[in-house]
């Protein structure tokens, strides 16, 4: 794995923890020798992420619009720094540069970028492995909205086999490096096949054991 791109928080107002777990992420990266590849910012979880990063020894690569620039305070000590003029240009590139991605806890934005890499793997567009740091259990309404969708078939089951929900960046990289992709069968993620999962006199709900949130989804598993 040569690269993993970083979903995280611009937020310079958050608790000190959050900055920590950040900093976890961006030391495993640099120790294993994986690039960084995150949204340019120099404040926040983007920030503290990138510095820890380089702080080891590590590369770093930024991606981040001319409009962000002066809000997210763009950081010219990444090596490789790339500045696009819109943010589908952003998200493609940060998709693409990545072998693998990790969601650390953020707001509208780092949903966004979750679920579009998400959304894509359920399309079978990637394999790539995907973990959330569910730091402080700040994930836990996300992932039990997700449980929510497949307890009422709007969410495949298959989906849980290609998340990883950990607790700690390190973990995350654990995680990443463990995966084994598999084949992708559409008939096994895609909504329009539903009614495949559920079987006359069961019930739908008691199907499939649910993700328990802050509770790792095996990280070998796949659909």
């Amino acid at each position: 794995m040569r690269a993993v791109t970083v979903y995280c928080s611009s937020s310079g107002a958050l608790e000190p923890h959050f900055t920590e777990g950040a900093r976890d992420l961006g030391h495993a990266l640099a120790e294993r020798g994986i690039a960084l590849v995150y949204g340019g910012g120099s404040i926040g979880l983007m920030g503290a992420c990138a510095r820890a990063a380089k702080e080891r020894g590590g590369r770093v690569i930024g991606v981040i619009t001319h409009k962000l620039m002066d809000l997210e305070q763009g950081w010219t000590g990444c090596d490789e720094f790339v500045v696009v003029d819109t943010m589908q240009q952003r998200r493609r590139i940060l998709m693409d540069r990545a072998d693998g991605y990790v969601v650390l806890p953020g707001g509208l934005g780092t949903y966004e970028e979750f679920f579009e890499v998400l959304v894509a793997r359920q399309l079978g567009d990637h394999n790539k492995p995907i973990a959330i740091v569910n730091h402080d259990n700040y994930y836990d309404p996300l992932v039990a909205m997700i449980e929510h969708g497949i307890q009422h078939r709007f969410v495949r089951p298959a989906i849980r086999g290609v998340l990883s929900v950990v607790t700690t960046g390190t973990a995350a990289i654990d995680a990443l490096l463990a995966h084994q992709p598999g084949t992708h069968d559409a008939a096994s993620f895609l909504p329009m096949h539903a009614g495949r999962d559920v079987h006359p006199g069961v019930d739908h709900r008691a199907a499939t054991a649910p993700v328990q949130p802050n509770t790792p989804i095996p990280p070998g598993a796949s659909a």
